[in-house]
């Protein structure tokens, strides 16, 4: 159990609407279940009712009999979570009353209160919004300590459930022992001793803050460990930009040989059919002089006997058939149509043939492509995952021993001597070796 306080606030509505909603949208995915405390409207309008009491807060003193002085509350939102760890799964019939007894634990069971689980992480938690002020006496709530107060009873509850926390009992216990010091040296000082002697040691609970000379150093040794992350990243970049340079080539090979085999694919189609093309146009260009030729006998008899392939399926009338017969042009027009007719079932079928190679080469090309994406993926995430190590094993260690690289290049730069001082040696000089200076010693 981890619970986490976060900074207090002005807005219940702001603060209402992030835990009942996703982060800056309007859906609720990410919320398994929210309830109330003390509000008698719904969820969705709680905020209205903590709102109410915050501005009403002296008048409810008033009606309570409460005094009205004291400092007033400017920021009565308290907001806190309680998470869980990743793996533990509680219900929500626990997980509600968890809130609740958090609620107790800080003195707040009485105020009005909006709970809410959310799932959008790795772990389950619930989020708590309070209102800091009593919606009885309009008095503010208590709220020293809060933090050490949620953390022995995210102890207790740990206890209760058989987790263990060593830190947090560890720091739980140096707690306590400061404080029965603070108290011991309290009774002293009543006692009569003065001074020194009365003043308990000072125990640290945590660590000891850094002074401003060595922030600045450890925030000068982190911005020099992340140049040079950024630096050794730009060199791992090149190994990557090789690695994507090989994918994209793999791709387009790929791409490559399923094109030229679906093209491989039709040219064989045609080829194969080329001769039934070949003797269509034959059969056609011989039917279209054999009935421009002939006479009005053969004309019939080809009507006749071409009535249905004429009539587009249908059987022609006898009217239709003998307009065709008086009049060759309409009869060469209706003999064009069925001629286009059936080169187009021709290249249906020429097509729906390609269609079937085609699509199996297709088909066989997603399967590669599939694979070798997957392939390709698992060795980029390898790749990224072993540049993300080798940056990151960049420590402090690795800053502190650049920056004593670069501090005794600059003390040996320092005893070199300047260019002045190399001027003046050679006047020196040429005052010693007058009639030798050539103007190549400099």
């Amino acid at each position: 159990m981890i619970p986490r306080l976060h900074k207090r606030g002005t807005s219940f509505k702001g603060a209402c609407s992030y835990i009942l909603h996703d982060a800056g949208k309007k859906t609720r995915d990410r919320v398994l279940w929210n309830d109330t405390c003390n509000v008698v409207s719904q969820p969705t309008d709680a905020w209205f009712e903590m709102f109410a009491v915050a501005r009403d807060q002296a008048l409810l003193k008033a009606q309570a009999g409460k005094d009205a002085r004291g400092r007033k509350n400017t920021k009565p939102v308290l907001h806190y979570s309680l998470s869980w760890a990743i793996g533990e799964n509680p219900t929500p019939e626990h997980m509600h009353e968890t809130a609740l007894s958090s609620l107790k634990a800080l003195g707040l069971s009485g105020h009005q209160a909006l709970m809410a689980a959310h799932s959008d992480k790795d772990h389950l938690h619930v989020h708590i919004v309070v209102n800091t002020i009593n919606p009885e006496t309009g008095l503010t709530a208590p709220l020293k300590y809060t933090k050490e107060r949620l953390s022995r009873w995210a102890e207790a509850y740990e206890r209760e459930h058989g987790i263990h926390c060593q830190e947090r009992i560890r720091n739980n216990a140096e707690r306590e022992q400061a404080a029965k010091a603070r108290d011991g040296s309290a009774l002293l000082m009543l006692g009569g001793l003065q001074g020194d002697q009365a003043k308990p040691p000072y125990v640290r609970v945590k660590h000891m803050a850094p002074n401003r000379k060595q922030w600045f150093a450890q925030k000068d040794l982190k911005a020099r460990m992340s140049r040079l992350r950024a630096e050794m990243d730009l060199t791992l970049k090149a190994e990557r930009a090789v690695l994507w340079d090989k994918h994209e080539k793999a791709r387009a090979v790929l791409d490559e040989n399923s094109t030229a085999a679906a093209e491989n694919a039709r040219a064989y189609v045609q080829a194969r059919f080329k001769p039934n093309w070949r003797e269509l146009y034959r059969a056609q260009k011989n039917e279209l002089k054999h009935v421009d030729r002939g006479n009005i006998f053969e004309r019939a008899v080809f009507v006749f006997g071409q009535r249905e392939r004429l009539g587009s399926g249908k059987t022609l009338t006898p009217r239709q058939m003998l307009s065709l017969i008086l009049h060759p042009g309409k009869l060469m027009d209706r003999l064009d149509v069925a001629h286009q007719r059936e080169r187009r079932s021709l290249a249906q079928i020429e097509k729906a043939e390609t269609r079937i190679y085609t699509d199996r080469i297709w088909t066989q090309h997603q399967a590669k492509f599939d694979r070798l994406k997957t392939e390709q993926a698992q060795e980029r995430q390898a790749i990224r995952d072993e540049h993300f190590t080798r940056t990151r094993g960049i420590t402090l260690q690795h800053a502190k021993a650049s920056l004593m690289t670069e501090l005794q290049a600059g003390a040996a730069n320092a005893n070199a001597p300047s260019a002045e001082q190399l001027k003046a040696s050679m006047a020196e000089w040429r005052k010693r070796n007058e009639g030798r200076d050539f103007g190549r010693e400099m």
